[in-house]
C-alpha cells in the first residue's frame, strides 16, 4: 500500500480536493494502470473484477484504494475523518433529447442502523458528519462502454450547509425516516416517503437483505441506506459543479417559510386556499384558458398546481429535486373516477428481461412521490376540492403490485395473443377490471399493430412512432403501466369522497 501522506494532507479538505482534481481526464483504467504498473498479472485481474457489474467492487472503491491509497471500510464516520470529508464517486448522464445532464443514480451515503438505536434528529446522527462536506468525483456514464473506460470529469467539494432551505427539508426527511423506524415500521419504509433524503433498499436481493428490526423483532425489514435522491443529485451536479443555473422556480422563496412547518404542509396550505373554485375560474385567473382545446387539455389541470404555488413555469424546483409528480384526479358526482391513471411507456423487450428488484416500475413507484390535485364534477363543472401528497405504500408495491407486474411480464414472455373485439384489436393481457393495482394497456395517440405481416390501426403507417416490437417480430401499440381507477380512489383521503 502506498503512503497517502506523500500525495495529500488527509487533514486538509483543500489538499484532498486538489489531489482529486489531478485525476480529471484520467479513466478508471488509467488509475489501475498507474497503481499496478509493476504487476501486470494483478492488473488484468483487477480490470476483470471492476468491469464485472456483478462484482462488489464499485468504482468508488477503486478510487479509494488505488488513488487515495486507503482501505475502504464501512465505518460510520467520513472517509477522511481528520478533514471530515466524505468521498463519493458517482456518474452523470447526458440528456440527448432535452440537452443538459442528470445524475446517473441516487447517491448512497451510509447504512441505516438496524442492530442499534437510531438518533431521532439529523444533527445528532453520524449521517450529518457524512453529508456536511462531500468530495464529489463525477464521470459521464456512457451506455455500452466498459465501466473502467469511463473518464473522470469533475472533482469538487460540496457542503449541504450551503442552502438553508435544502437543509431544513433534509432534516425533516431524516425525522420522518427515524420516526417510522422507531415506531417499529421499518418494513414500511419507502424512498418515496421523503423529498431529498431517501431510505433506499440495500442488498443483492430483498430476501437476502431482510433482517429483524431493532425496534420490532417480530416483523423483518429490508436493509436500507440513507441516500440523496436522484432528482436532488441532478440539482447539485448542475448547480454546484457544472454551475449551470437551474431555470426552475422555487416554491419556497425564503427559508423562514419552513420555520414551524414542513414542506408538504406548506404546499398543501398554499394550494388548498383555492378550494371551492371551479376549474374554469382558476384557469381564467391564471391565464391558462387561451383557447377551448387548451382549456380542456388534461395538462391544464396540472398547470394550475404550479400557478397556485406562485410558480409561472410547468414545474417547481423542489418538485424536480424531490421527484414529485403532479397528477390530476377527476371525481364524478357519484364519487367514482372515470379514467385509470397512466404512466410512462416502456420497451417491451427490455421489460421482458427485467428483474423485479431493478425494474422500471418498482424504481418509479419506490422513488417518486405524487401530488394529487382533486377536482370534482358538480353540476357539469369541475370544482377544486384540494390536494393530497401520496406515495405507494411498500406493502402494496411489494405485494399485489409485484404479483401483477409478474403476471404482465409472464404474458409477454409466453406470447401475446391478439383477437378482434368488434372492429378493435384486443389481447390477452389482464385489463383494469381484472386487476387490483397495476395493469398494462396501450398508450399512444393512435393505435398501431403489425400481426403476421399485416398492419392495423390509424397509426399503421407510422409503426416506429406508435408501436413497439414483440419478440416474435409482431408489433403492438406502445404500452405502459396504469393504476386502476378503483385503486386510485381507494388511496384518496376520505374527505374527498364525502
Amino acid at each position: 500500500m502506498k503512503d497517502a501522506a506523500i500525495y495529500y494532507d488527509d487533514s486538509n479538505p483543500s489538499s484532498i480536493e486538489s489531489y482529486a482534481k489531478q485525476a480529471i481526464g484520467k479513466t478508471f483504467l488509467n488509475i489501475l494502470e498507474d497503481y499496478f504498473r509493476e504487476n501486470p498479472e494483478e492488473l488484468i485481474e483487477k480490470i476483470n473484477y471492476y468491469n464485472n457489474p456483478r462484482s462488489k467492487g464499485s468504482l468508488g472503491n477503486l478510487i479509494e484504494k488505488y488513488y487515495f491509497y486507503y482501505e475502504p471500510n464501512s465505518i460510520s464516520e467520513p472517509d477522511f475523518p481528520k478533514a471530515k470529508v466524505e468521498l463519493k464517486v458517482t456518474p452523470y448522464e447526458k440528456l440527448n433529447k432535452k440537452g443538459g445532464y442528470k445524475a446517473g443514480e441516487r447517491l448512497v451515503i451510509g447504512m441505516i442502523p438496524r442492530d442499534t438505536a437510531i438518533e431521532p434528529t439529523l444533527s445528532d446522527s453520524h449521517l450529518f458528519d457524512k453529508i456536511n462536506l462531500i468530495l464529489i468525483i463525477l464521470y459521464q456514464r456512457i451506455k455500452g462502454n466498459e465501466r473502467i473506460t469511463h473518464t473522470i470529469d469533475y472533482a469538487k467539494l460540496f457542503s449541504i450547509l450551503g442552502c438553508k432551505e435544502d437543509l431544513l427539508i433534509i432534516e425533516d426527511d431524516y425525522k420522518k425516516i427515524a420516526e417510522k423506524i422507531m415506531d417499529g415500521r421499518a418494513h414500511e419504509l419507502s424512498e418515496s416517503d421523503t423529498l431529498y433524503l431517501g431510505a433506499c433498499t440495500k442488498g443483492a436481493t430483498a430476501e437476502k437483505s431482510t433482517r429483524p428490526q431493532y425496534y420490532n423483532s417480530e416483523i423483518p425489514a429490508k436493509r436500507r441506506a440513507f441516500c440523496l435522491k436522484q432528482g436532488f443529485m441532478t440539482h447539485i451536479i448542475n448547480t454546484y459543479i457544472f454551475e449551470d443555473i437551474d431555470t426552475y422556480e422555487p416554491i419556497i422563496k425564503n427559508a423562514e417559510e419552513l420555520i414551524g412547518t414542513d414542506f408538504e404542509s406548506l404546499v398543501t396550505s398554499k394550494i388548498n386556499s383555492f378550494i371551492g373554485r371551479s376549474e374554469d375560474s382558476l384557469a381564467s385567473q391564471f391565464l391558462i384558458d387561451d383557447g377551448p382545446k387548451k382549456k380542456k387539455a388534461k395538462s391544464a389541470f396540472s398547470q394550475l398546481a404550479f400557478r397556485m404555488l406562485g410558480v409561472k413555469s410547468n414545474n417547481a424546483e423542489e418538485f424536480v429535486k424531490g421527484n414529485v409528480i403532479v397528477k390530476t384526479i377527476r371525481l364524478e358526482e357519484n364519487n367514482t373516477i372515470r379514467e385509470d391513471m397512466s404512466f410512462p411507456t416502456f420497451v417491451i423487450k427490455e421489460f421482458i428481461d427485467e428483474d423485479w428488484e431493478d425494474s422500471l416500475v418498482r424504481e418509479y413507484f419506490s422513488q417518486n412521490k405524487f401530488l394529487f390535485m382533486i377536482f370534482k364534477n358538480e353540476n357539469g363543472r369541475y370544482v377544486f376540492k384540494g390536494c393530497q401528497f401520496w406515495n405507494m405504500p411498500t406493502i402494496d408495491l411489494e405485494g399485489i403490485g409485484y404479483q401483477e407486474w409478474k403476471t404482465a411480464q409472464d404474458t409477454f414472455k409466453n406470447g401475446i395473443e391478439f383477437y378482434f373485439q368488434g372492429n378493435k384489436i384486443a389481447n390477452n393481457l389482464p385489463n383494469g377490471s381484472k386487476s387490483n393495482i397495476f395493469f398494462v394497456r396501450g398508450h399512444a395517440t393512435k393505435t398501431a399493430h403489425l400481426i403476421n405481416g399485416v398492419k392495423y390501426g390509424k397509426g399503421q403507417n407510422q409503426l416506429q412512432t406508435y408501436a413497439d416490437s414483440l419478440p416474435n417480430g409482431d408489433m403492438m401499440t406502445n404500452q405502459c403501466f396504469w393504476l386502476t381507477k378503483k385503486y386510485v380512489l381507494s388511496q384518496l383521503d376520505t374527505i374527498f369522497k364525502s
